[in-house]
């Protein structure tokens, strides 16, 4: 769940300083980010490793930068502050819209895995949900998702129940009371937030999926930090340092979520950009490859 904001700026560091920053102030590029808006601690410090690493192996080239975190606000929010310049980056899910708004920087974190959606539910109620087989029966549940996701609109154009709600923080409440059904999380994400929700669990036998991109996002203002980030991709792209830091970060969360033994319930995404580069198989999990991507004709 996500953390008071005073919490969560306090863990994030709220300014961090690259070890080649103490340089004169005036020579250091100042990144003002907002990473991945109302999700939890640990998605946090995962994006902003991510971050850290790209600028860190472009110092050389780029010179040194410092981090400054802002304050926690909407998804909707956070992109027009940076469409306005308020901001320098975020991370989320792309969609037309927001790329529209703001200079994508076309890498997916998550190697695919934020459409990999893990069904929550009361684990009273797990066995009876788990027993779904069909996306005409997943359809028919109440899913609860959070108003300004993109998976919101995905699940919406697909004929799924849904409750839109107003944040993350609330849907632990709505499956207790039973307003709805299920909710869904990302496979990189669900556990840390679920091993916290001891009435709450993971469903087990089958999951949703859509292709799905989460980038950084880059003020349009700023078009040097986003060819700056563009570099710092093709550099640890290439000398494993990524894929070294996403298997160390969210390998035991895929090990536990058993991706390849469930019914993957495929779900269109008609919002997901053209210039999206799914031919580039550098960039996607081999799973979402074969069963999103592949079977899609991409």
């Amino acid at each position: 769940m996500s953390l008071p904001r005073r919490s969560l700026l306090s863990l994030l560091g709220g300014t961090l300083l690259s070890p080649l920053s103490q340089a004169q102030d005036e020579t250091v590029l100042v990144v003002r980010h907002a990473l991945s808006q109302g999700q939890n601690a640990k998605v946090l410090s995962y994006e902003q490793t991510v971050l850290q690493l790209l600028l860190d192996k472009t110092v050389a080239s780029h010179g040194p930068y410092r981090l400054e975190a802002s304050e926690v606000v909407s998804q909707n929010r956070a992109f027009l502050q940076i469409q306005s310049g308020e901001i320098d980056l975020i991370s989320a899910m792309s969609s037309s819209t927001r790329e529209r708004q703001s200079l994508p920087v076309r890498v997916c974190l998550y190697r695919g895995l934020m459409g990999v959606r893990l069904p929550i539910a009361l684990r009273s109620r797990m066995a009876e949900l788990d027993a779904v087989s069909s996306n005409a029966q997943a359809q028919a549940l109440r899913m609860g998702q959070v108003a300004d996701w993109p998976d919101t609109q995905i699940l919406a154009a697909a004929g799924w129940r849904l409750e839109r709600l107003p944040k993350l923080a609330t849907f632990p409440e709505m499956l207790r009371r039973q307003r709805v059904d299920l909710f869904a999380l990302g496979a990189t994400e669900v556990y840390p937030i679920i091993d916290a929700l001891p009435d709450l669990g993971v469903l087990e036998r089958w999951l949703i999926a859509y292709p799905a991109a989460f980038y950084f996002f880059v003020s349009p203002q700023k078009p040097i930090l986003a060819e700056r980030l563009r570099k710092g991709w093709e550099l640890v792209l290439a000398d494993g340092s990524f894929l070294a830091l996403f298997e160390r970060t969210v390998g035991a969360q895929l090990t536990r979520a058993r991706l390849a033994e469930r019914l993957w319930l495929r779900v269109p995404n008609p919002d997901l950009p053209p210039e999206t580069p799914l031919q580039d198989s550098r960039l996607w999990h081999p799973l979402v490859r074969s069963r999103l991507h592949q079977a899609d004709g991409h």
